[in-house]
C-alpha cells in the first residue's frame, strides 16, 4: 500500500467512526407549500441543527470540511471537501441552478439550501421529509419553526450524577476538559435546575484538576 492509499484509508476509517456517532438531526422547520394543484406541508432540519450534529463527531476523529462556491466551466458548483489530520482528502461537488436567480436574497437562499442538502447527503443524514427546493417552480411557501415533540429525556438530577461519575473516572486533566465540553448542554440543564448542584460539579472539577496538577 502506497502513502496515498494509506492516507485515504485513515480518512475513511475516521469517517466511519464519525458517522457512527452521528444521529439524524431534529426536523425543526416546517414549510407549507401552496400551488395551483393544492397545498402540502413538510418538515426539514435547518443548516445550524445539522452542523450541531456533525461538527463534534468530525472534530473527535481528526476530520474537518470546507464548502466553497466555485465555477466549473459555465456552471457554478458547491464543492464539499473533507480533510483528515493524516493528510487524506475526499471531495464532492453539486451544480447550482442560477438561471432563475434575480435577487441577492434568492442567491443566499439557494446557497444555504445547497449547503444543507449537500452536507446531509454527504454524511448520510436524513434531514428532511421532502424536497423544499420547490420555490423555483413558482409555488408559494410559508415557513415556520416547528415545535419539537416533548420527550422523556434525562432529568437534571440524573445528569448531575452521570457527569459527576464521569469526572471522577477521568484519568487526566485532558479527559476532564473533554467531559466538560461534551456535556455543556447537560451542565446548562443542571445549572437551570439547581445552582447548588452546578456549583458542586464545578468545585468537584476544580478539585480534580488540582489533583492532576500535583501528580
Amino acid at each position: 500500500m502506497d502513502e496515498t492509499d494509506n492516507r485515504q484509508g485513515l480518512l475513511y476509517g475516521a469517517l466511519a467512526k464519525a458517522q457512527g456517532g452521528m444521529v439524524n438531526p431534529p426536523k425543526n422547520r416546517e414549510v407549507q407549500v401552496r400551488s395551483e394543484k393544492g397545498s402540502y406541508t413538510f418538515a426539514y432540519a435547518t443548516l445550524d441543527s445539522i452542523l450541531d450534529i456533525i461538527r463534534p463527531r468530525l472534530s473527535e476523529n481528526g476530520l474537518s470540511y470546507t464548502q466553497t462556491l466555485e465555477r466549473n466551466g459555465e456552471v457554478m458548483v458547491m464543492c464539499l471537501r473533507l480533510y483528515h489530520s493524516g493528510g487524506g482528502m475526499v471531495s464532492s461537488c453539486m451544480p447550482l441552478e442560477w438561471g432563475r436567480i434575480s435577487k441577492m436574497q434568492e442567491m443566499g437562499s439557494l446557497i444555504s439550501y445547497a449547503r444543507r442538502y449537500q452536507i446531509a447527503a454527504f454524511f448520510g443524514l436524513a434531514a428532511e421529509e421532502d424536497d423544499d427546493g420547490n420555490s423555483g417552480d413558482g409555488n408559494h411557501r410559508e415557513t415556520r419553526d416547528r415545535t419539537p415533540p416533548q420527550s422523556k429525556g434525562p432529568d437534571a438530577r440524573s445528569e448531575y450524577k452521570r457527569i459527576k461519575d464521569e469526572m471522577t473516572a477521568a484519568k487526566s486533566a485532558t479527559d476532564l476538559a473533554d467531559i466538560i465540553l461534551r456535556n455543556k448542554d447537560a451542565l446548562l440543564m443542571v445549572k437551570k435546575a439547581s445552582e447548588v448542584g452546578y456549583s458542586d460539579l464545578m468545585a468537584h472539577k476544580d478539585k480534580l484538576v488540582e489533583g492532576f496538577a500535583n501528580e
